[in-house]
């Protein structure tokens, strides 16, 4: 009997893993065919004066967006589904910036750190699905910007959305130097005039 449930559940993650390669197999040669596509119109645009570019660059466009989106999703096992630990959206007011980050879902807990002129959020995420729950670790880690003091930094949560401000830097700007203002000189004599 266990044997046959071995059996059973052996054929199952093959027949998935098939479906999941079979998915990706088939986004792939979507992408090449687009390209293809793309490629023509490029050869045709450059080599004949045939072609709105306009089309061309929205298709283009549109490709990199889906290659994009396919690219920053998670996959559980069969390679299906999405994994998106947060979101984040930054927002820009004349005192500073603001970074607003909204949890997967209200109980997550996210440890945000801000050391070295980096803003570092770890965290814990939770997939559930019918077999049951996975649970996986996650860090991610980028540059604050240049312009922001990174000393002053306040954090607060509204809504469920954690609200990270960084002030803009105090540096005054300096007074641009008055320059000279430059007159031509007169024609000498022997001078080639155009």
């Amino acid at each position: 009997m266990y044997v046959a449930l071995f059996i059973i559940a052996g054929i199952i993650f093959w027949a998935g893993s098939i479906l999941g390669q079979q998915k990706k197999s088939d986004q792939m040669e979507d992408r090449l065919k687009l390209r293809e596509e793309i490629h023509r119109r490029i050869l045709d645009k450059m080599l004949r004066g045939v072609g709105a570019d306009q089309d061309m660059f929205s298709d283009m466009e549109e490709m990199m967006d889906k290659m994009m989106s396919e690219s920053m999703n998670g996959f559980d096992s069969l390679g299906t589904g999405s994994l998106q630990n947060f979101q984040m959206q930054w927002l820009e007011s004349s005192t500073g910036r603001t970074l607003v980050i909204t949890p997967q879902n209200p109980n997550q807990q996210l440890d945000i750190n801000i050391a070295n002129g980096f803003i570092v959020i770890k965290g814990q995420s939770e997939n559930k699905s019918q077999s049951g729950s996975s649970y996986s670790q996650f860090s991610n880690s980028f540059n604050i910007p240049s312009d922001c003091d990174p000393g002053k930094v306040k954090m607060d949560q509204k809504d469920g959305k954690i609200l990270v401000f960084f002030p803009y830097q105090n540096t005054v700007p300096k007074k641009a130097k008055p320059q000279d203002k430059r007159v031509p000189l007169p024609p000498s004599q022997g001078d080639v005039q155009i």
